[in-house]
């Protein structure tokens, strides 16, 4: 009889318990073969579970690269604002979030592999800024600290994932609406859509490709403070996860609407997100008031919101040529940062503000940079995404018209 001996690596009272537990076999070589394997793979699975604990206990990010801007260590680099952040980084766990920090303060915040960031920052001034990137591990590593000086303002190109709402003037669906409803404004509402059609005017020497579509609004006063409001929304795609927007139209006013019959024309852009408290509003209001030739945004003052100068100044527009027009919008926190989740809904969505941008004019883009708070609607509204235009006249009897081609919207 042979008798089988107790591998050395393995104590007495265990290998008396996997004696206990294995069946009676009565090949004797396949039974000692069992056992040599058995005895085999244990140090194979310690080495194993040592390698595993070993490369958890020591994952770390490795190195974060920034693709955009082009930074350099120990010198000032210029940049434009909006500043576009690409950056990417490394570990041996996944990468699950970015923070870009300006003069030690976090500008943006995103729980994704990448970075693509548009940072709104003033022109005129020379900034520290760092990325910081986080693993799964919750390790992180930063950049070196870098200098940059703001030197300019442009328009931000929309990355390739972007979506675009083009022919908003011209729409298949959801046609444009005329609001002449008390709650729009002033003592009296007089306003409708005419045609647009091609003639003498609007003058089409300057036009944007000039189509024969459009929108052609009218106000024709019927008291000295007459208010209308033309209005296009999607409810079908609120493109509610955007934060995002580029708006971008061409308008005319024709030679017969003088500058002393205008109260103020006025240009919005909104949407409402469907938040953890409620259906927010996101209200971007701008207008050129012409009573006092400041161009204004609705911005909070004084516990309430209401027009405040941007400090852009003479606005009044010319007649008798298109004017091309660039917004470019954002919604952040209330801290005025853009927090960007994994995945959006109504209970991860933190920005629930929104940031006046830049504003381009015929090419020349300056720096907004107004931040306001939302409001939840009562009765409640449903997601939506909408532009609007509003002719105020400024006397009793006189005709206000406003020509409007090429309207997109682009979000991200």
């Amino acid at each position: 009889m042979i008798v089988a001996e107790r591998p050395q690596e393995i104590s007495e009272d265990q290998w008396r318990r996997e004696r206990r537990s294995v069946p009676a076999i009565h090949n004797r070589h396949s039974t000692r073969r069992g056992r040599a394997n058995t005895a085999c793979l244990k140090p194979l699975l310690t080495c194993a579970l040592f390698i595993c604990g070993s490369w958890s206990a020591h994952a770390t990010v490795a190195a974060v690269s920034v693709q955009s801007p082009m930074l350099s260590a120990g010198t000032t680099t210029n940049v434009t604002t909006p500043i576009h952040f690409a950056a990417t980084a490394d570990s041996d766990l996944s990468i699950t979030g970015y923070v870009v920090y300006v003069d030690g303060n976090n500008v943006y915040h995103s729980f994704s592999p990448s970075l693509d960031a548009w940072v709104v920052l003033p022109p005129g001034g020379i900034h520290s800024v760092f990325i910081t990137a986080w693993d799964s591990s919750g390790k992180n590593l930063s950049t070196t600290t870098y200098s940059i000086n703001v030197t300019g303002v442009v328009t931000p190109t929309p990355p390739t994932i972007a979506t675009r709402m083009a022919n908003i003037d011209k729409p298949e669906s959801f046609s444009w609406t005329v609001d002449n409803g008390s709650g729009v404004g002033g003592q009296c509402n007089n306003g409708s859509i005419g045609t647009f059609e091609q003639g003498s005017d609007p003058n089409t020497a300057n036009s944007p490709d000039f189509d024969g579509n459009g929108q052609h609004f009218i106000l024709k006063s019927q008291c000295s403070y007459d208010d209308s409001l033309f209005y296009w929304k999607n409810p079908l795609h609120p493109q509610s996860s955007h934060t995002n927007f580029l708006w971008d139209f061409w308008f005319y006013i024709p030679t017969t609407t003088q500058i002393n019959m205008v109260q103020a024309l006025e240009f919005d852009f909104f949407q409402v997100v469907g938040l953890h408290d409620g259906a927010h509003e996101f209200m971007f209001g701008s207008q050129c008031n012409y009573a006092t030739n400041q161009w204004q945004l609705w911005l909070p003052n004084k516990g309430t919101l209401t027009w405040v100068n941007a400090g852009l100044s003479p606005c009044q527009f010319s007649t008798g040529t298109w004017h091309h027009v660039t917004y470019f919008l954002q919604r952040v926190t209330a801290s005025g940062y853009q927090e960007i989740p994994l995945r959006f809904g109504p209970a991860t969505d933190k920005n629930t503000s929104l940031r006046f941008g830049t504003l381009s004019i015929d090419g020349v883009t300056t720096y907004l940079g107004g931040i306001a708070y939302s409001t939840i609607p009562t009765p409640a509204w449903s997601p939506v995404i909408g532009v609007q235009h509003q002719l105020d006249s400024a006397a009793s009897g006189v005709t206000i018209e406003e020509y409007v081609d090429r309207e997109s919207a682009t979000s991200w």
